[in-house]
C-alpha cells in the first residue's frame, strides 16, 4: 500500500501540511507523534532539536487533535522553527478503529509516508532524549555497515514526574545484535524510541494499518532488510510509563486480543510473501495467544467467548 492508496483508504479530511521551509532532503527524518502530551511535548522537542549532526534532519510533528494545549505548543515551535519542523494537525474523523479502540495509526503511518530522509527515527510525544549525539552516532553505524536494517539503544523508564520505576515494573529492553530471523519472528522487541533505521520506501503491507501494535509489525518487518545493533555509548532515552493506560494489568484481554491481531495480520503477510516457516510460526503464536485467552475467559466464567476458541485450539 502506498501513500495515495492509504490516502484514498483512510483520509476522509484532508490533512493540510502547516507553512514550513525545510529542506527538500534531509539525511534523516524524525517522527513524533504527539496526543495530549501539553505536559512533556516541549520536552521532547528540545531533545531533538539540540542534537549535533554533520547531517540535516527534519522532524515530522503529528498533533492528533489533543484536547488539551498540545496543539498549541506544537504550532508555536512549529513558528518557531520552520526550517527544521514539519507538522501535521490532523483530524478526528481520519483515526483508525481496531478493536474498537481508537487508535494512533493514521497519525503514525501519515508521518511515514512522509518521511523525506534515508533514515527515520521515532521519538513518541512524552519521550524524551537524552543524549545530543545519538542521531549522530546511529547513523555513523549504519552508513559503516550495510547489512544492518536498523540501531537501538537503551533507555530509563519513568513516571509522568521523571522519577524512576521500581525494577520489576520496567520493560525489558534487549542489549544485543539481533539476526534478520529473530527480528522477523519477534523474538526481541527493542523500544520504538531507541531506534533509528534505514527508509525502505514508500510501501508498507496494508495490515499494518489495522493493528494496534504497530511497532511489532515494523520490527518484523525490518527483518526483511537487515539486522540490528546494539549501541551501548548512548546515553538512555527517557520513556514514560502512565498510570491506568491502555496497557495497564487490568487489560490483559485487550493485550492478548491485541498480541493475536499483530499475529495474524504477520501470518497474513507472509503468507502472501511465500515464506512458509514465518507463517507456520504466527500460526503457532496465534494458536498459543488464543490457549491463553481461552483460560483467562474461563477463569472469569465467560463461556461463550472460550466456547468460540474452542475450535482454533482442537
Amino acid at each position: 500500500m502506498n501513500f495515495t492508496e492509504f490516502r484514498a483508504r483512510y483520509e476522509r479530511r484532508e490533512i493540510i501540511p502547516y507553512p514550513n521551509n525545510v529542506k527538500e532532503k534531509p539525511l534523516l527524518s524524525v517522527l513524533v507523534q504527539t496526543y495530549n502530551h501539553e505536559n512533556f511535548i516541549q520536552k521532547c522537542l528540545e531533545g531533538i532539536l539540540e542534537q549535533r549532526t554533520d547531517f540535516d534532519f527534519e522532524i515530522l510533528l503529528g498533533e492528533d487533535n489533543s484536547t488539551d494545549k498540545t496543539r498549541d505548543i506544537c504550532i508555536e515551535y512549529a513558528e518557531k522553527y520552520p526550517k527544521k519542523i514539519r507538522l501535521f494537525l490532523h483530524h478526528p474523523e481520519n483515526k483508525i478503529k481496531v478493536l474498537n479502540i481508537i487508535t494512533g495509526n493514521f497519525n503514525a503511518l501519515y508521518n511515514f509516508y512522509s518521511a523525506r530522509g534515508e533514515y527515520i527515527a521515532f521519538c513518541e510525544g512524552d519521550d524524551v532524549w537524552k543524549d545530543p549525539l545519538k542521531l549522530q552516532k546511529q547513523v555513523d553505524v549504519l552508513k559503516q555497515n550495510t547489512h544492518l536494517a536498523f540501531t537501538y539503544h537503551s533507555f530509563i523508564e519513568v513516571n509522568h514526574k521523571e522519577e524512576l520505576l521500581p525494577k520489576e515494573f520496567v520493560l525489558e529492553q534487549p542489549a544485543q545484535n539481533i539476526s534478520r530471523e529473530d527480528l522477523k519472528k519477534l523474538n526481541f522487541h527493542p523500544l520504538l524510541s531507541t531506534m533509528c533505521f534505514r527508509n525502505f520506501g514508500n510501501e508498507l503491507p496494508e495490515q499494518m494499518a489495522e493493528v494496534i501494535n504497530v511497532d511489532s509489525f515494523l520490527l518484523s518487518l525490518l527483518g526483511n532488510f537487515g539486522e540490528a545493533e546494539f549501541i551501548e555509548n548512548i546515553a538512555p532515552s527517557y520513556y514514560k510509563r502512565h498510570e491506568g493506560g491502555m496497557w495497564s494489568g487490568r487489560n490483559k484481554e485487550l493485550k492478548l486480543k491485541s498480541k493475536n491481531l499483530t499475529f495474524e495480520a504477520l501470518q497474513k503477510y507472509y503468507h502472501y510473501k511465500g515464506e512458509e516457516e514465518l507463517n507456520k510460526e504466527f500460526r503457532k503464536e496465534i494458536k498459543n495467544t488464543h490457549r491463553i485467552l481461552f483460560l483467562y475467559y474461563l477463569k472469569k466464567f465467560q463461556f461463550l467467548n472460550s466456547f468460540y476458541l474452542m475450535r482454533s485450539l482442537f
